[in-house]
């Protein structure tokens, strides 16, 4: 998700991926809260944990329902091709001593019904799994918590690239109108004779690698806009357009000075998930701890059954006959070659990770918070710094072109001034677009996104 780059290139070459039809909002023109609110509803990685919910919470009843009474039954009907054959002593029959007579018992067709009832009354497994099930859904939760975190993270950064690839453009198409007036100007001279043929290719010279930056700047929104609306959830081919502006969205950062006030770790998501997982993992403790309890169970069964020369069993005169069973059935493990006990200090040496991981978890937000903190801040005094630069090498670029025009400066001259001027164009794009998303991972690691 957080690859940007590497997922417009993905669908730019057509690997893509199955697209989510709906309806836009505010007739597909968004505010980065609006696009962030689709996103919650449509995206892909928000469904998924959304379905992983649900079925945490089906997961719940299938537990639940293990110790409730189950019921079954059964019914088969045979065709006895060839009865079994055995051997009795002749003599029984009158026959020679020492000779045996085969005989066949049974009948060609038998065929019988059953029902049977059974109801756990203990179990130590149950009881853990029942316990287990809700923190499974609580788990479920944290983790759709986060995916919804991380999503308006990742549109929050889709958004802003598009906006600044907007500016860059702008800034391109501006100076290419300049870059054209002035090879009208210079080759108008040259016809005249006032300027040199130098000049004249100088400038176009710069036109040229004005027009080269221009195609990528359209090119670099048009992929800008594929990624934000892949991570919105939204139809690739859709057509959208953003309310917000850069100067709406950095004009609040640039006027407030950050600050970290009533942060509490146990309330980060991260936090909560770690600690979700020791909930979890003390229950399967107890989950082989249980293993060493009896469990007792009642039961009931009642059966038909009946046998006959004839294919059809259900005549009136093919007798049926009845028998129940009810009772009660205790198992108690007795000695299992310290299976049980390998198994408990198994899960126990696996609590200890856990709570080592959820150390290195807790120590991992307060440096992420520390970072995000000190890069804002960073990010804040450098975006000002070349909003600066940008303007000075524009004052210094258009008082160059004044030269050039009046003959004082040369076409070397302007054309390093304005590769000057590109210069620190850039670098207040990378800084501005820096700006804002340190600002949401400072908001992130606070925990208020």
């Amino acid at each position: 998700m957080k690859n940007i780059l590497l997922s417009a290139l993905v669908i730019l070459l057509g690997f893509g991926s199955t697209t989510v039809k709906a309806q836009t909002e505010s007739n597909g023109t968004f505010s980065l809260q609006e696009a962030q609110n689709y996103a919650l509803e449509n995206s892909y990685s928000v469904k998924g944990t959304d379905y992983d919910l649900k079925v945490a919470r089906k997961k719940v009843w299938e537990t639940i329902a293990d110790g409730l009474p189950q019921i079954d039954a059964s019914a088969d009907y045979n065709n006895n091709l060839n009865l079994q054959v055995s051997l009795l002593p002749s003599e029984f029959f009158g026959g020679e001593p020492g000779t045996y007579t085969p005989i066949k018992f049974g009948q060609k067709y038998s065929s019988s019904a059953s029902i049977s009832v059974s109801q756990k009354i203990f179990d130590g497994s149950y009881i853990v799994g029942t316990m287990a099930a809700k923190v499974y859904v609580q788990l479920s939760k944290d983790q759709k918590e986060k995916s919804e975190i991380e999503i308006k993270d990742v549109v929050a950064q889709a958004y802003y690239t598009v906006l600044v690839a907007k500016e860059n453009y702008k800034t391109i198409v501006e100076n290419l109108a300049i870059s054209e007036k002035l090879l009208r100007e210079t080759d108008a001279y040259y016809q005249n004779g006032f300027r040199e043929e130098l000049d004249v290719d100088q400038i176009r010279l710069m036109l040229n690698a004005t027009k080269n930056q221009l195609s990528d700047a359209k090119r670099a929104i048009q992929t800008a806009f594929v990624v934000l609306k892949f991570t919105m959830g939204m139809d690739i081919d859709q057509q959208i357009a953003l309310k917000n502006s850069l100067e709406e969205l950095i004009n609040p950062i640039r006027s407030e000075e950050p600050v970290i006030t009533n942060y509490d770790l146990t309330n980060h998501i991260d936090s909560k998930i770690i600690d979700t997982q020791l909930k979890a993992q003390k229950l399967i403790i107890k989950n082989e701890q249980a293993a060493y309890l009896p469990t007792i169970s009642a039961f009931y069964n009642y059966s038909k059954n009946t046998s006959s020369d004839y294919s059809n069993v259900f005549r009136s005169d093919v007798p049926w006959f009845k028998s129940s069973v009810i009772g009660f059935q205790l198992k108690m493990p007795i000695f299992s070659a310290w299976k049980k006990r390998s198994r408990i200090k198994q899960e126990k040496i696996n609590y200890l990770k856990l709570e080592n991981s959820q150390l290195m978890v807790k120590q991992n937000l307060k440096k992420d918070l520390t970072l995000s903190f000190s890069n804002l801040l960073n990010a804040q005094e450098k975006y000002e710094n070349d909003l600066e630069g940008v303007e000075i090498a524009k004052r210094i670029y258009d008082r160059t072109r004044i030269k050039y025009k009046e003959g004082i400066s040369t076409s070397t001259e302007l054309s390093e001034n304005e590769q000057q001027y590109l210069n620190a164009h850039t670098a207040y794009i990378n800084s501005t677009l820096n700006l804002l998303t340190s600002n949401i991972a400072f908001e992130k690691a606070l925990g208020k996104l």
